[in-house]
């Protein structure tokens, strides 16, 4: 009888009848006093594979700070087959007794985990810019949740929505990191949140020219000097513009770069505004005098755009300073007690973060149409947009919470790809993703891992980001792949606006080019040193062979062999790179030491030149 009661018990639960539960961990604070309320509830069953846990935005106290969602799948122990995983691909093996990782802002709402054939992968569908991604294990036993902190909230609004999360289960060949990727995909594609470039280049010519070009930013024109302490300028009080290079001599270096021999270049111009780089947005006309005004700055558009190549603006919409000429109160976005909300310091001093509500309603299309009357055609440039979450406001005159902020990004960013032909922004953060052709970096994960300062339960970076955008978004995937044929910096200072960052050793590592082969990235280059073009030249020298891979869908990335990795595209071509110091075999083929072979769709191979 044991035995047949066993064997029905297995059937039940192979056949998904049990009910999936979650672990809901409420935290508090009352007069300074701190509780966790703990309770076990039954998940809402969507399909076989799927569940979702709500929680009425009715049921959610004025004492709570934050709530932690944790499955019971959710789960595993150290030494088990599998890994955590967050969304730009860091991950992290079950190989450790004590700690804790977290994210507290996210390229994409979703999080996941591996344990042996299963994986599930979950999916903030509300408060995707009020929740942590946490990693935690005590003792060996490991938890990967979701944390949503609503005191992040209550700085501005009492909650508005209910929270709605969302588990996903993957079975057999599909659970991994290339399955979850897969199936996020298709969530965006099929809601019509993004398109893919091959759709793309239908209506936009110039994202075509984008796919086969590299971008230089000239970085910078002009630039006021780093402030190092929170300061609020006025006209009287501000650092002098200090110019780099004018547009004049900026006709040269782009000239240089023709020369040099690389065919397609999408051309940025930073620092070109009022005040300098950061200097006093959300001003940017009239256009700096002293690199050359804007009659200078149309001359540099012809004659960039008489080279063949693209010619684009670096616009900032979200930072705004007491000492621009625009500087009025009404546009700061506001906290719950009426208070500004304030960001870092720059150069144009201490940031006021702008109400995109109020700007887009007052005039930063205006602003957009001006800057196209510059004759600028090809990806306009937004900074921070996909760099960073949407900020907030409660201000009563215009209220936005984050969601609502996204949706006026993406209306800047939608007008900037009808003037110009394309709009791009900074890193990965995909809710602008539908309105983003391309962005200077994924993030950071891999430089904090090559400097020996990620989290000590990270075990590396798979290309997840990567998988879900390729073929959707041009991308350099980290900060550390950028400017790689420069060299490391050759200053503790690597603040974009100072020129010191322009300055590296030019001691390249060339396992940092082939981690962008891998990615399947491609170069971007910040600087307007001449002494970078024939890195630039090199740079581009390495992307040609690989370029018109840009367009196509990545469909699976995976380790083959120790540190070799195979990287497959829709179109049938794999490229397969090795890490290692000495040649190792792939089929018929041998690849060198640090170094890739292309294996094309006809099964011709392509083996590159050394780094």
């Amino acid at each position: 009888m044991k035995k047949i009661l066993s064997i029905l018990m297995s059937a039940v639960v192979a056949a998904g009848l049990f009910a999936e539960t979650a672990q809901i961990r409420t935290h508090s604070e009352l007069w300074g006093k701190k509780t966790v309320e703990s309770k076990t509830v039954e998940m809402e069953k969507l399909s076989d594979k799927k569940f979702r846990v709500v929680i009425p935005k009715s049921e959610i106290k004025n004492t709570t700070k934050f709530i932690d969602i944790v499955p019971e799948f959710a789960k595993a122990n150290k030494g088990d087959d599998g890994y955590w995983i967050f969304p730009r691909g860091t991950y992290g093996k079950f190989d450790k007794d004590n700690g804790v990782c977290f994210r507290p802002r996210q390229l994409m709402p979703i999080f996941g985990m591996k344990r042996g054939g299963r994986m599930f992968w979950g999916h903030m569908k509300t408060y995707r810019f009020d929740y942590t991604a946490v990693v935690e294990v005590k003792d060996g036993k490991y938890e990967v949740f979701p944390r949503v902190t609503l005191d992040s909230v209550r700085k501005f609004f009492e909650p508005y929505d209910d929270v709605v999360v969302e588990f996903n289960i993957l079975e057999g060949k599909d659970a991994d990191y290339n399955g979850m990727a897969k199936a996020y995909r298709k969530y965006q594609l099929e809601r019509g949140a993004v398109r893919t470039i091959k759709d793309r280049v239908r209506d936009f010519p110039e994202l075509a020219y984008l796919c086969e070009s590299i971008v230089v930013r000239i970085q910078t024109h002009c630039a006021k000097p780093i402030v190092d302490k929170p300061t609020n300028f006025t006209k009287e009080t501000e650092l002098p513009v200090v110019v780099h290079m004018p547009f004049g001599v900026s006709e040269e270096f782009v000239k240089a770069i023709k020369d040099s021999g690389v065919d397609k270049a999408t051309i940025v111009s930073a620092g070109w505004n009022n005040g300098g780089y950061d200097g006093r947005t959300p001003t940017h006309f009239p256009v700096e005098e002293s690199v050359g005004g804007e009659e200078g700055l149309k001359r540099l558009c012809r004659k960039v755009q008489d080279m063949g190549y693209q010619f684009t603006l670096h616009a900032t919409n979200t930072d705004g300073y007491t000492v621009s000429p625009m500087w009025n109160p009404d546009w700061v976005g506001k906290r719950a007690d009426g208070s500004f909300d304030v960001g870092y310091v720059w150069a144009g001093g201490n940031c006021m973060n702008v109400c995109q509500n109020c700007s887009w309603h007052k005039w930063v299309p205006g602003e957009l149409e001006k800057m196209r009357a510059l004759g600028a055609k090809g990806p306009h440039y937004i900074d921070v947009y996909s760099a960073t979450y949407p900020n907030r406001c409660a201000d009563p005159n215009h209220p936005a919470t984050p969601e609502q902020m996204a949706e006026y990004q993406n209306k800047v960013l939608a007008m900037g790809k009808k003037l110009f032909g394309g709009a791009a922004s900074e890193s990965g953060y995909d809710h602008v993703a539908g309105n983003i052709d391309y962005i200077n970096y994924v993030e950071r994960d891999l430089k904090l891992l090559w400097e020996g300062k990620q989290n000590k339960l990270v075990s590396g970076v798979f290309p997840l980001w990567e998988l879900v955008y390729h073929g959707i978004i041009l991308y350099n995937s980290d900060r550390a792949t950028q400017n790689h044929t420069r060299g490391k910096c050759m200053y503790k200072i690597e603040k974009s606006g100072d020129p010191r960052w322009m300055e590296g050793d030019g001691i390249v590592d060339p396992k940092v080019s082939l981690k962008i082969v891998e990615f399947g990235g491609r170069p971007i280059f910040y600087t307007y040193k001449f002494a970078d073009v024939p890195r630039i030249k090199r740079a581009w020298d390495e992307f040609k062979p690989v370029r018109h891979l840009q367009k196509e869908e990545m469909t699976r990335h995976e380790e083959v062999a120790e540190n070799v990795f195979s990287t497959e595209f829709e179109d049938g071509s794999k490229i397969v790179s090795n890490y290692n110091e000495k040649p190792v075999k792939f089929g018929d083929s041998e690849i060198a030491p640090v170094s890739y072979i292309l294996i094309n769709p006809d099964k011709t191979v392509f083996i590159p030149k050394p780094f």
